[in-house]
């Protein structure tokens, strides 16, 4: 195998990574009819799942990304609450949260009952600052 040139490592260099979050203008959730929804892609090609949204695949390299949104509704998959942090105020809880589309998402949980476990159902909430997840509170039995 060639070992690159130096143009070529070069051009390499430049290239990387790809710019393919927008920081300082993207758009990570949306309200709908009074729910959240995150803003998310999906590769046309490869069917890949991003959020937030992305322009490049990050399975094939195809920049072949289209917005899609999901939620508001998904299933708390794990979760751990921090108790020591230079940065933020303490005790707060992550978790990671299955949508079903497939897409896997790390969310702040607030609100959370007592007997909170994995597999509880969440949703999605937002103020005009940020958006995180709640135990649903809603069941679907009559």
């Amino acid at each position: 195998m060639n070992e690159p040139t130096k143009d070529e490592f070069d051009r390499a260099v430049a290239d990387s990574p790809y710019a393919d979050l927008d920081i300082d203008t993207r758009v990570d959730y949306v309200r709908r009819d009074g729910q959240v929804f995150l803003c998310a892609s999906q590769s046309i090609s490869s069917g890949s799942l991003a959020f937030p949204q992305r322009s490049t695949c990050q399975m094939t390299g195809t920049a072949d990304m289209e917005p899609i949104c999901i939620g508001p509704d998904g299933t708390l998959y794990s979760f751990s609450t921090i108790h020591v942090s230079a940065t933020r105020t303490v005790p707060y809880t992550i978790g990671y949260v299955d949508f079903p589309n497939g897409l896997r998402v790390l969310a702040q949980v607030r609100n959370i009952p007592g007997n909170m476990r994995c597999d509880t159902p969440v949703t999605l909430k937002a103020d005009a600052a940020s958006w995180w997840v709640e135990p649903n509170t809603h069941t679907d039995e009559a």
